[in-house]
């Protein structure tokens, strides 16, 4: 089953120079943030906020529900992401953002 984003991503590929607007239902479901949690590899290392997916799936589906309602009512801004810089092999450093969520 294909998800409303996917399928918004294949029509946005096969019509490049098509405009899309009103996408914030998209993004509020409730099955794509689910699904989208799942995806979630759960081995990565928490973002800047220090929440793991082991402890956001702990009452996972009103911590979801509740994320749905803030980005419906546009309450939810994202955290900055955290930059920092690594060094390169000839000397020079490389940006890297670490993303909070």
């Amino acid at each position: 089953m294909t998800t409303k984003v996917e399928r918004f991503t294949l029509k946005a590929r096969e019509e490049p120079q098509r405009r899309f607007n009103a996408l914030m239902g998209i993004l509020w479901d409730l099955d794509g943030l689910r699904a989208s949690f799942g995806r979630q590899d759960g081995r990565k290392a928490p973002g800047v906020d220090g929440v793991r997916k082991e402890d956001y799936a702990a009452g996972v589906q009103a911590r979801l529900e509740e994320l749905s309602a803030r980005i419906r009512r546009l309450g939810d801004v994202p955290q900055p992401a955290r930059r920092t810089y690594i060094p390169k092999g000839d000397g020079r450093m490389r940006p890297l953002g670490v993303p909070s969520s």
